[in-house]
């Protein structure tokens, strides 16, 4: 048993008095969650199992929540507390030794413990997304802000870092996944991931029917800088929506206003690109280099 073990078991005790709960913020990341009834949830590192109710409230009665926790003293602590909970089993082991069944969640929840695993991230994302089924979720998030997340754990030896939302969701994309959302306030953060094999770009917006004859539809190869930056567009529509309904100040929500107008136009700008791209190779390919430049003075002259 490591330092960080033993911690954990001679802290279960108190962990509740001194770690107060936050039902309002709680119940605000379940919602960005957007966990579906009927769902199957891991509760990656659950503690004395806080987040437990939030999400047997979520998935309901026909769900399935399942919390994972290396620490006995804190799963005795979420037995006495919701053993009552429809559809609960609580299972004491390692997240990163634990054979987890493969395909078998709807999503992975991870409440202020991601630090715990940063430094062998690669192996525990490359767990779960196993664990994930198909269109699963793999979701990351704290009830604080990242600064004050990482000002705890550098007071410790083993120092680890939470990096910022956006650095997180990037990194994940290259391991698999397609970014749902990504919010990095000063008083949360939030990371939601789906486990996907392919990501397209329809220009048509047809869902899959047939693109207009002479415009054959194109996959998007920038699929990682466009999910990315549709997220960013997300969490700052989130951040607005909050504003708004705290009253805060309009400047603020100007602010935010600008910053997804910035956001839009930087994903434009990545879909033009790849479009462009594709255009000047069709052209090159059918040796129309009249086209070509056709081409790219339309292109000097929009940019301008």
């Amino acid at each position: 048993m490591d330092k960080e073990h033993i911690y954990f078991e001679n802290y279960a005790d108190t962990w509740d008095r001194d770690r107060k709960e936050n039902p309002a913020k709680l119940q605000f990341l379940l919602k960005l969650a957007k966990i579906r009834a009927g769902a199957s949830v891991l509760d990656a590192g659950c503690g004395t199992g806080v987040l437990l109710p939030y999400i047997s409230r979520a998935v309901g009665e026909g769900g399935l929540v399942t919390g994972l926790d290396y620490s006995r003293q804190m799963l005795d602590k979420a037995r006495e507390k919701f053993s009552d909970l429809p559809g609960l089993s609580l299972i004491e082991g390692d997240v990163l030794k634990y054979d987890l069944p493969e395909q078998a969640y709807d999503a992975v929840v991870c409440l202020n413990f991601y630090p715990h695993i940063s430094s062998r991230s690669r192996d525990f994302v490359k767990k779960i997304r196993r664990a994930l089924k198909d269109g699963g979720s793999l979701i990351v998030m704290h009830d604080m802000g990242r600064r004050q997340v990482n000002r705890i754990h550098d007071d410790r030896a083993d120092r680890r870092l939470l990096p910022p939302a956006d650095m997180l969701a990037a990194d994940l994309v290259g391991r698999g996944f397609t970014l749902s959302a990504a919010v990095d306030w000063d008083d949360l953060y939030f990371v939601s991931v789906t486990k996907a094999d392919e990501f397209s770009y329809d220009p048509y917006g047809r869902g899959g029917a047939a693109a207009p004859a002479g415009s054959p539809h194109r996959s998007h190869t920038q699929k990682k800088a466009v999910v990315n930056r549709l997220a960013r567009v997300g969490g700052h529509l989130e951040a607005i929506k909050r504003m708004v309904e705290d009253e805060r100040d309009c400047s603020d929500v100007l602010i935010q206003l600008a910053a997804v107008d910035s956001a839009v136009v930087s994903v434009s700008k990545v879909i033009l690109k790849d479009h462009i791209d594709h255009c000047l190779a069709d052209a090159v390919r059918g040796n129309d280099l009249e086209s070509v430049e056709k081409l790219k003075k339309a292109i000097s002259i929009f940019v301008k």
